[in-house]
């Protein structure tokens, strides 16, 4: 299970990239200006109804449910990436198919609660991309853009960062993860894949070290990274420690030091400003203080 899926469906200038909403509703203002810049290189389609709201959701899961199938099986779209993360992504897995994902081979892009989603894409054997989505991309520096964009259209080499060893090691396989709490919502369902020979990449928002706690004791009391090569640790934000003043990076340290796989940190994805695409699907090393992901 730890060889690199294939690569998808070819994306250059020129592609048409069709917008989803599988989630939650999102800021119009910075939706439109995300589509400007993509309008720059892609031909970009998506729904009038897509900025539909019902509660927290960007519509409801009939309307998003539609809207991601349609996407998935345009043979004119090349590419599909998501408005917004938030909430209700899960909802939708039931009702799609990983063979039609498998069979359409395309590239998903986002991150947080889309996580659901690159789950469905490792099941069906498609690699997808933990990145800014289309209203990030409106205020995004020059150097997350111009990487977002290699991302999506194909490296041409490895690329390689310098980070943090919690547990020294070498360690390589195929790339998967992304938003912890989600990851742990999908626990006990059929819709979480295996990690063996897997590295896996975490990240959170807003969760406390407690939660934080509570969530890896329950993958781990599941076996669920038992046969996971590696792990790399990205940005868990918005989480200060509590008065007992045990911080998160204490807690991974504590939960996951005793694996017997390379654990880094620090790579710079998730919930920041500078968040760094990584390409789930693609063949992903650790050694030492460096994690490379191949092209």
């Amino acid at each position: 299970m730890s060889s690199a899926f294939p690569p998808p469906r070819p994306v250059e200038p020129g592609s048409t990239i069709g917008l989803v909403a599988p989630a939650g509703p999102f800021d119009r203002g910075r939706f439109e200006a995300g589509v400007a810049w993509l309008r720059e290189r892609y031909t970009v389609r998506f729904d009038d109804d897509i900025f539909e709201k019902t509660g927290y959701f960007a519509g409801s899961d009939a309307r998003r449910l539609r809207e991601l199938r349609d996407a998935i099986r345009d043979p004119e779209i090349d590419a599909i990436l998501c408005a917004r993360g938030g909430y209700g992504a899960t909802r939708l897995l039931p009702d799609l198919v990983p063979a039609e994902v498998a069979a359409a081979n395309k590239a998903l892009v986002g991150f947080s609660d889309i996580t659901a989603l690159h789950a469905l894409w490792a099941r069906a054997g498609v690699r997808s991309i933990h990145a800014p989505m289309a209203g990030a991309l409106a205020g995004a520096t020059e150097p997350i853009r111009e990487e977002w964009i290699r991302t999506l259209e194909g490296r041409d080499a490895p690329e390689t960062w310098t980070l943090q060893p919690i547990v020294a090691g070498a360690a390589e396989g195929r790339l998967f993860g992304g938003n912890l709490a989600v990851i742990a919502a999908l626990l006990g369902t059929p819709f979480l894949p295996r990690t063996d020979g897997c590295v896996l990449f975490l990240e959170d928002v807003g969760e406390r070290p407690y939660r934080v706690d509570r969530m890896l004791t329950s993958l781990l009391h599941a076996g669920w990274f038992a046969g996971c090569a590696g792990i790399v640790i990205g940005a868990f934000t918005e989480g200060k420690p509590g008065d007992d003043g045990v911080s998160t990076e204490e807690v991974i340290a504590e939960r996951l030091g005793n694996l017997g796989v390379p654990v880094i940190a620090g790579f710079p994805g998730g919930h920041i400003d500078d968040n760094e695409p990584l390409t789930f699907g693609a063949a992903a090393r650790i050694d030492g203080d460096r994690f490379t992901i191949s092209a």
